[in-house]
């Protein structure tokens, strides 16, 4: 008499297999989605923490901080921001070069076009000149106005927009459907 053996037999085991791989097939795009969609919000909260930082920066200095949109290192009074995927972009309507912090934490512009020496109209020449107490001339730059980032990510129809109040607050990071291409 022979004993029954527990285990597959390999008809079995090639019929489980292929079901599974049917499965996963099915599975992936849903998969690269739920990818494509992690790495767009792990840039929008990059660039939110970076403007912080920036806004952060020229407080604590006490003198206009910028950020710009390129692939440089940083340096005290300029920082730099670009994504670390090809297919993550930032769109800033309007808003050619990046953006700038004054001392007080207000959000401007940044463009060259500008961005000018001016006297200073509070100068007082009894005292001694100072850039933080008392400047000979000032820097004039275009009115504060709330700014919008959009990030996008090319396999997606949707975006992460930032918005920064004038007052140089960060707004929550919001997301909106992708009007137009992501370039």
């Amino acid at each position: 008499m022979r004993k029954k053996e527990n285990g597959f037999t390999l008809i079995e085991l090639m019929v489980t297999i292929a079901v599974l791989a049917i499965i996963a097939m099915m599975a992936a795009p849903n998969m690269m989605q739920f990818v494509y969609k992690k790495q767009l919000e792990t840039e929008a909260r990059d660039l939110a923490m970076t403007l912080s930082n920036v806004r952060g920066t020229a407080v604590a200095l006490r003198k206009d901080v910028s950020l710009e949109f390129k692939n440089l290192p940083n340096n005290g009074e300029k920082f730099y921001w670009q994504s670390s995927r090809e297919t993550v972009h930032i769109i800033a309507k309007n808003l050619p070069e990046g953006i700038f912090f004054t001392p007080t934490g207000l959000a401007k512009k940044r463009t060259t076009a500008i961005r000018n020496l001016v006297d200073n109209p509070t100068y007082d020449p009894k005292l001694p000149e100072d850039p933080l107490t008392n400047p000979k001339q000032i820097m004039q730059w275009e009115d504060t106005e709330d700014l919008v980032f959009e990030v996008c990510h090319e396999k997606l129809t949707e975006i992460k927009s930032i918005k920064i109040f004038k007052s140089g607050v960060i707004d929550r990071i919001q997301n909106k459907p992708l009007i137009g291409e992501c370039k």
